[in-house]
């Protein structure tokens, strides 16, 4: 292969599906030995692009060429035997295998002298593998059993069981604390000297920024362009995504804090010990701390789902104890959980019926559900939303990770929420959607909702919120204003050290 030839080049690359063209005549090459960043928005036709590559699905028309050569691609199989190695944005783990069969499937085992499987050979690779990645945790443990941070770490582990050729990342760090992000980064930065090519997909573009040569932007199934990486700033790779300059996604008028609707004194119970915070109408509370801090697992307490081991909980100054989320549910607390598609969603069902599920008593008469109650509920909120669906009769998991998340919102304006507890609302979601969700969040505050916010991404949560409270391993160490802040304190503040008087409380 002449060293100026693209290692992997797509000429023409079309895809069609029932009544939208998801890609519009793709040509783009990738580089030996570059980080190449892809950007867009959900629905941009990246994911499609991927599929293609991966041998998920054809092309309609077009042209793979790899090292000069065509080359077609029918299924994971011939793409793993081209050099070609992906780790998707859904992990696609087996919940039941242990680490070590998940990294290795679909991978060769390797052989003793007798040909059969040498399963200390096979143990001494994958440690091997999760050490270069510092992940911390037994070979022979269930997936099932793995924290969401560590779950991605093994699907990535498992894109580097082989040496490939060419690595595609789609959205890797989605769920990865700072530390496990830096080191995923080492180990790319050590792919590309060794003349590994990685074409890179993420909606944090501040990796983008920070990781990549070169960052190729698509807009609605067409390529917009391509820039060296340094040349171009976030705020133009927005433009150039979206097609128009966005307002500040974070400006808004602080409200006066109005009542104290939700107020905890001294719960403990699933690690956390002795919390005790009050949060008022029209306010944005902050959950801040690491991965594992108890934030994720406050909110499941606070709805129901996990017991509380003591303590007293208020709900506009009446006792509260969450017994169940349909109890929570009833008594004003609505909860949107970090894993929407499993948790917050039924995805074969339809747009308009995992709107108005949790509203379904109140459209029924009797036995019978007035459908055309449910359609008009589900039009005017799906419209408050700015949901972009062919219809609200097609599957919900037929829409991108941004609209998916809308529909969430709206089962939840629905139930109109005296606290809405949000984990990680805009993960997995493009820039676009997110400064959409940030409206609605705004919105509902304005109109007197309060608000119980947890967010990794620190610039964000740092902009959204009036005051947060910091947890370290279960314990609170501060509550405080958000204004003046910055991202490195809030970090120092969430690993334990810092400043631990209370201020703003």
């Amino acid at each position: 292969m002449n060293l100026d030839t693209p290692i992997l080049e797509l000429k023409g690359i079309t895809k069609g599906y029932p009544g939208i063209q998801a890609l519009k005549g793709i040509d783009l090459a990738f580089s030996r030995g570059e980080i190449h960043g892809l950007v867009g928005e959900n629905g941009a036709g990246k994911s499609t692009l991927i599929k293609i590559l991966a041998g998920v699905t054809e092309a309609d028309q077009g042209a793979i060429y790899l090292k000069g050569k065509e080359v077609e691609i029918r299924s994971g199989r011939e793409a793993y035997h081209l050099g070609l190695s992906f780790i998707h944005q859904e992990l696609n783990l087996i919940s039941y295998f242990n680490c070590m069969e998940n990294i290795f499937l679909g991978h060769p085992y390797p052989k003793n002298f007798f040909g059969t499987i040498s399963w200390k050979k096979l143990r001494a690779k994958t440690s091997a593998i999760l050490d270069r990645l510092e992940v911390k945790t037994s070979l022979d443990t269930p997936v099932s059993r793995l924290s969401p941070g560590n779950q991605a770490m093994i699907a990535i582990a498992r894109a580097f069981a082989t040496s490939a050729a060419i690595y595609f990342m789609d959205e890797p760090t989605a769920s990865l604390t700072d530390h496990e992000k830096e080191k995923l980064f080492s180990v790319i930065r050590s792919l590309k000297n060794k003349g590994a090519t990685i074409i890179y997909i993420s909606h944090q573009l501040e990796e983008i920024i920070e990781l990549t040569d070169t960052v190729t932007v698509m807009r609605d199934g067409e390529i917009v362009g391509s820039w060296q990486t340094e040349s171009i700033s976030e705020e133009e790779i927005i433009q150039k995504m979206i097609g128009r300059e966005l307002v500040s996604a974070y400006h808004r008028k602080k409200s006066k804090r109005g009542e104290v609707v939700l107020s905890v004194s001294g719960v403990y119970g699933a690690g956390l010990n002795n919390i005790s915070f009050d949060i008022h109408q029209g306010e944005i509370f902050g959950i801040a701390g690491l991965v594992g801090a108890g934030r994720t697992e406050l909110l499941r307490l606070l709805y129901g789902v996990d017991p509380i081991a003591g303590g007293r909980i208020r709900v506009n100054g009446n006792v509260f104890k969450p017994r169940s989320p349909k109890y929570s549910i009833k008594r004003g607390l609505v909860y949107v959980p970090e894993e929407r598609r499993t948790q917050g969603l039924i995805l074969d069902r339809s747009v308009s019926e995992n709107i108005t599920l949790v509203y379904l008593k109140s459209l029924s008469s009797g036995f019978f559900l007035n459908r055309r109650a449910e359609k008009e509920e589900a039009e005017q909120i799906s419209t408050s939303v700015s949901l972009r669906a062919a219809s609200l009769k097609q599957p919900v998991k037929t829409l991108s990770g941004g609209n998916q998340q809308k529909v969430v919102f709206a089962k939840c304006l629905l139930r109109k929420p005296l606290v809405l507890m949000l984990d990680e609302p805009t993960r997995g979601v493009d820039v676009g959607a997110r400064f959409e969700i940030y409206s609605i969040i705004k919105e509902m505050a304005s109109q007197g909702t309060a608000v119980l916010f947890v967010s990794s991404d620190s610039n964000e949560f740092l902009n959204i919120v009036d005051r947060f409270l910091i947890l370290h391993e279960g314990e609170q160490k501060r509550i405080m204003s958000s204004s003046g802040v910055d991202e490195e304190t809030l970090l120092t503040l969430c690993y334990g050290r810092g400043d631990t008087s209370e201020t703003g409380s």
